[in-house]
């Protein structure tokens, strides 16, 4: 039989596969595909490509509580004579092997491979996508879709949704007109294409067009704020620039009604989104009210993972705003030891060792009043830190923290540089704008 790019799968009732279908369509627009895919394996438990997706989809989450569901997957397959597979569904065994037993960059490669001979496998290149960006590597978050999208036929229906992930490997690395081009392009095919909506926020975000990007947000929350995975995360995309435009009351709000609330359930992408917005706020002094300890609570919740630096990272910051210590401590204990004594075979070792850590060590000095150790810390991991992920926009937390540890040290040099670099960039940030006028009133 065929799947809906025309490629062989083995599978034996067509309803599994016009449920695949459904599911990788629902997964290109950002839709939860869980209740789809559980049906496709009722169905057929045996239809490899179904168990293969299903172990893509609970490793996006970043999740160690989800892995079992992807270990499952892979027992499944197991059981499965492989001698009647393709080649590409062997291949996707390989790749799914990998990325469970946590070698990422492997993972990523064996994606890749999967691609260069079959171009328009969607599953291969959605994930290798993902992987990309948490492995933080802008340029085959690009060249991935480049060596692709020249084999679809534009007329496709899932086409539109290759020019979005273009749009954000253009972003990321550093082409924001084309990308917002290519953005616009691909939210005009599919009005709904969150990863689309998500890629206009992060090109106009990096021209500095505030207005222009709330303004597109406002418009388009109807798509963006509901049934979909990513809604917490476009919502702190107009977050971030409701920040610049200095509209904070409305940033609040926006985070309780999208991004965090009491019993949310403790999801790491959503809790990650949460940390990075409210640490922004707490940088500026905003009241939290008992937002911070809500947060805090969340990531306890998920407090035994060490499966994703960049998670941890942002558990820090919950802490370190919230005050709560014993969290923290406990957080940074965990990282020495698995930095000791981890596998280092599994890709997030060395991002703890090389970022992961650090930046923990520097969120928490920061959140007990030591600048001059956060800023130096930080300062250290500067250039390197996309080494565990995250897009220019996330990461731009470590970068502002650095600037307020300089600024809140009374190291008036370091704060200069660093705004000097921010504003060379986005010169017309009010972010920027506003911290210069305060490094000028420095004595």
């Amino acid at each position: 039989m065929k799947d809906l790019t025309n490629l062989d799968v083995t599978v034996h009732n067509q309803q599994a596969l016009d449920l695949y279908n459904i599911a990788v369509a629902e997964l290109c627009h950002f839709k939860n595909p869980v209740p789809t895919t559980v049906k496709m394996l009722e169905v057929e438990s045996s239809f490899v490509m179904g168990q293969v997706f299903n172990g893509h989809i609970n490793l996006w989450a970043t999740d160690k509580d989800d892995l079992q569901w992807t270990e499952q997957s892979l027992q499944a397959i197991a059981h499965v004579n492989s001698s009647q597979l393709n080649r590409r569904e062997r291949m996707h065994i390989a790749a799914l092997t990998t990325w469970a037993k946590g070698d990422l960059r492997s993972a990523s490669q064996q994606l890749d491979q999967i691609l260069v001979e079959y171009p328009l496998d969607i599953m291969a290149l959605l994930s290798g996508h993902q992987l990309d960006f948490f492995l933080g590597d802008a340029l085959n978050l690009l060249d991935r879709v480049c060596r692709v999208l020249p084999e679809w036929d534009k007329e496709h229906p899932l086409y539109g949704f290759l020019l979005g992930m273009l749009s954000f490997g253009q972003e990321e690395t550093g082409r924001y007109e084309l990308a917002e081009q290519t953005a616009l392009e691909a939210v005009t095919i599919n009005p709904k294409d969150i990863w689309g909506i998500h890629a206009v926020a992060h090109s106009r975000e990096m021209q500095s067009k505030f207005n222009e990007g709330a303004n597109f947000m406002r418009e388009y929350e109807k798509h963006w704020s509901q049934d979909n995975v990513m809604i917490s995360h476009n919502a702190i995309h107009q977050g971030l620039y409701l920040l610049e435009t200095g509209e904070l009351a409305e940033a609040v709000d926006l985070y309780d009604k999208y991004v965090h609330w009491t019993g949310i359930e403790p999801i790491p992408m959503a809790l990650v989104d949460a940390s990075s917005v409210l640490w922004r706020l707490h940088l500026e002094g905003v009241d939290l009210g008992n937002r911070a300890y809500e947060l805090s609570d969340s990531w306890q919740k998920k407090d035994d993972q060490l499966f994703y630096a960049f998670n941890d990272a942002h558990a820090m910051l919950a802490y370190a705003a919230s005050g709560n210590d014993n969290a923290a401590q406990t957080l940074l204990n965990k990282m020495k030891d698995y930095a000791i004594h981890g596998d280092s075979s599994v890709t997030n070792h060395a991002m703890v060792i090389q970022t992961g850590l650090p930046t923990c060590e520097a969120f928490y000095a920061f959140g007990k009043g030591d600048y001059q150790t956060a800023a130096n810390k930080l300062w250290a991991i500067k250039n390197t830190n996309a080494q565990f992920g995250g897009s220019h926009a996330q990461r731009d937390v470590l970068a502002r923290t650095l600037l307020e540890a300089a600024i809140r040290s009374d190291n008036r040099t370091l704060a200069q540089a660093v705004v000097n670099e921010r504003l060379m960039a986005r010169p017309q940030s009010p972010y920027n704008l506003s911290k210069l006028e305060q490094i000028r009133a420095m004595n």
